[in-house]
């Protein structure tokens, strides 16, 4: 099942070279997020590198969703506060409540920061479609917590591709456990802001439009 093409190549290559004896089975924490109707920013600590979350909400109307991380490099929270830096490097992944995959990350995060201490961008991040009304799971673990690539919904559980104790990233940095996972966009009254790259565009579309409107109207005077 792909998630990214990235991730998902590295997690194929890691089990064609790992022997069946090195895999480890993942140990399932959870949490309830309730019925989404405003950004949502929930903060954890997992206890070792074995262990993944999976986060439970559900949603009332159709609704696209922006899901992202912010603990491996900090920044600005889905609720406008700030993370602090220095957590584990993340993987997400979207599923239904049934278990049926819905959508894998973008990594690294188009929106992440820089870690300041290893330079790297180590986020994730997933910008969904529309939703319909349901219920939904996000999971929300290791980089190298991942399911294997033959499976085929949630329940198939996953594999750990590291040491199962110690958190580290791709560059071998020691990361505690911390996570701060966000959610935005489930706001029926919410007005999505527009991407970087859409601003980009609309941006020079209004000046040229100002400045027409200011000449026009100096013309008539």
């Amino acid at each position: 099942m792909k998630r990214t093409s990235l991730r998902f190549s590295f997690t194929a290559l890691v089990l064609a070279l790992s022997p069946a004896a090195a895999l480890k089975a993942v140990t399932i924490t959870t949490t309830n997020l309730g019925s989404l109707s405003a950004p949502v920013t929930t903060r954890g600590t997992l206890p070792n590198e074995g262990v993944a979350l999976e986060a439970t909400f559900s949603l009332s109307s159709a609704t696209q969703l922006t899901i992202f991380t912010t603990s491996y490099a900090g920044g600005t929270n889905a609720n406008g506060s700030s993370a602090a830096p220095g957590g584990f490097m993340p993987s997400l992944v979207l599923y239904r409540g049934a278990g049926m995959f819905v959508a894998g990350e973008t990594f690294p995060s188009p929106i992440g920061v820089r870690d300041s201490s290893t330079g790297l961008v180590g986020d994730a991040y997933i910008r969904t479609s529309t939703l319909t009304a349901g219920t939904y799971v996000v999971t929300l673990s290791d980089y190298l917590v991942q399911q294997a690539p033959t499976a085929s919904n949630l329940s198939d559980g996953f594999i750990d591709y590291g040491s199962g104790t110690t958190f580290s990233d791709v560059q071998g940095n020691i990361r505690p456990g911390n996570y701060t996972l966000n959610i935005s966009g489930a706001s029926s009254s919410a007005t999505a802001a527009p991407e970087p790259a859409t601003l980009a565009l609309i941006g020079p579309a209004f000046g040229a439009f100002a400045l027409w409107a200011y000449r026009r109207r100096n013309t008539k005077q």
